[in-house]
């Protein structure tokens, strides 16, 4: 059973918060470079309170902040939110690729932070089965204004945030171009080049594969390009046959784990078609930090690239490509159909970050002021600097000036900016860019992208997951059974067949006690699917 839109999409697309700090909204902050972290000084809650607030906040590694800025404890922009807040901010780095594994450590010894964000709400709801993390809804109405009545504006988020009846955490919506995540291009010259329609069907789109692999279609006389490359080609897989492995869906009203359905198994089968007739590159199991699937598509030797609908990294990479194949034409490939219908490609639901108070945390109030100020004003300058430093206004999207200068000053800073009040539109793309030739072409397949990866509807039966105990335990375990069983269909030849991988994932999970959580999701369900119209 499809759930069509509801309520708590169709705000999404509408009211959300940006995934990238290049495609954030309008800001009005109006520091300059001379008086942006003194003018407030003198006027901020710690001066005027005896007892110093302060709040310790989780922040994702990625590895941006350069040398001569400092580091992400120690920098230009935590110097500004502890001015700006009148807070005293501690922030805790950990390494985006292994956060929850370095948290759930921080959190067993006690070194926690007060503030524990993530932007996997199942994550949340395991700390909340392990006690680690504490309800805030006293909190909120206690201490709260600006979050309170950003709340009450947009009350389809009191679900996502809520869990055993109670809230704990909060967060803001995402923008439409945050919501869009995945996507894929297609070489339209290479299809030109080889005579073929853009593919519509799965069957197409191989028949396209196959003549990528065997037409020469980039001319030099040898059959070397590579069909199919990027980082998301079985969540592509999966979204357009609708059954993602890790997500529940409703199958005739009732609660089933994608993980054991029929159209499981034609995803595993497609995924070992692709890869024994070549149509993929050999390597893409291996490729974990898909530095090989960017240079193939870069350098023009590939004709499909599954990964993101556009943005920054993908606005680069085309830009790389075009810069190494001039008349190349990529544009955005719409996901095509199959025997089960047409479906998006994956997109994110409606909530941004999720904040959770650490159970320990020593000053609520202190928290709960520092998530105000934030969503009130703090959020603005951490996403686009500064007004006439870092962009200027151009009818209220912020553009930037100096793009070197801001990747390098303000492009570490968005995740700061755990709430946002930031509005989008598609258009602002081309605002956003430069206004040279290259940069404005760029931003336009960006925005066809953006406008493509929103027009069909990912499938997500309800809007968020189910979250206990055994459930997330069981999980904990299939999600590596699942990838080495996939990894066997796929490589290892005739004697394993999507069909067999099913029955093997199915036997897994009877034998984890699976049966009970399909009792329990049932029951989980029916106790909430009214809060889901």
């Amino acid at each position: 059973m499809k759930i069509h839109k509801t309520k708590w999409l169709s705000s999404a697309l509408t009211l959300g918060i940006a995934a990238a700090t290049l495609l954030s909204g309008c800001a009005n902050n109006t520091d300059t470079a001379n008086n942006k972290t003194d003018s407030l000084a003198s006027s901020s809650p710690e001066a005027t309170n005896s007892k110093p607030k302060a709040v310790s906040v989780s922040m994702f590694d990625r590895g941006g902040v350069s040398s001569d800025e400092g580091t992400y404890e120690d920098n230009r922009w935590v110097k500004w939110i502890k001015e700006q807040s009148g807070i005293d901010v501690k922030i805790i780095p950990v390494p985006r690729a292994q956060a929850q594994d370095k948290l759930n450590v921080l959190i067993a010894s006690n070194q926690a932070p007060d503030l524990i964000w993530e932007y996997d709400r199942s994550y949340i709801g395991k700390l909340v089965t392990q006690g680690a993390i504490q309800p805030i809804d006293e909190y909120i109405e206690k201490y709260s204004t600006s979050y309170k009545a950003y709340l009450e504006a947009h009350p389809e988020l009191k679900p996502y945030l809520t869990f055993d009846g109670k809230m704990y955490a909060v967060a803001t919506e995402r923008t439409m171009n945050s919501v869009a995540n995945h996507g894929a291009w297609i070489r339209q010259d290479w299809l030109d080049k080889l005579g073929l329609a853009m593919p519509t069907t799965i069957d197409e789109l191989l028949q396209v594969a196959q003549a990528f692999k065997d037409g020469d279609p980039d001319g030099n006389g040898t059959a070397d390009t590579t069909p199919i490359v990027g980082s998301t080609t079985f969540d592509f897989y999966s979204a357009i046959y609708a059954d993602m492995n890790n997500q529940w869906y409703l199958e005739d009203g009732k609660m089933a784990y994608g993980a054991l359905l029929d159209r499981f198994g034609d995803v595993m089968s497609l995924e070992k078609q692709v890869y024994e007739q070549g149509l993929v590159d050999k390597e893409y199991l291996t490729d974990k930090n898909n530095q090989r699937a960017i240079q193939l598509w870069t350098t023009g030797k590939a004709g499909i690239y599954i990964a993101n609908w556009g943005g920054g990294t993908m606005e680069s990479q085309l830009k790389d490509m075009l810069a190494n194949v001039p008349d190349a034409q990529p544009v955005p490939l719409e996901p095509v159909s199959t025997k089960y219908g047409k479906f998006g490609l994956y997109q994110e639901t409606s909530p941004f970050i999720y904040v959770a108070f650490n159970k320990d945390m020593a000053d609520p109030e202190a928290a709960v002021n520092y998530l105000d100020w934030m969503v009130d004003e703090g959020w603005k300058a951490l996403n686009n600097g500064f007004e006439g430093e870092h962009y200027t206004d151009v009818n209220g999207v912020a553009k930037v000036i100096d793009p070197d200068k801001f990747k390098k000053e303000v492009g570490y800073a968005g995740e700061y900016a755990v709430l946002r009040n930031n509005t989008f539109k598609p258009e602002d793309l081309l605002v956003k860019a430069a206004a040279d030739e290259v940069s404005q072409r760029l931003a336009a397949l960006s925005q066809q992208g953006l406008e493509l990866a929103m027009k069909n509807e990912f499938r997500r039966d309800i809007p968020y997951q189910p979250s206990f105990v055994e459930f997330n335990e069981i999980q904990t375990s299939m999600t590596p059974f699942i990838n080495e069983i996939r990894a066997k269909v796929t490589t290892q030849g005739s004697k394993y067949t999507g069909a067999w991988a099913l029955e093997e994932i199915r036997k897994e999970w009877k034998r984890l006690g699976g049966e009970q959580v399909e009792v329990q999701a049932q029951e989980w369900y029916e106790q909430n699917k009214a809060s889901f119209e």
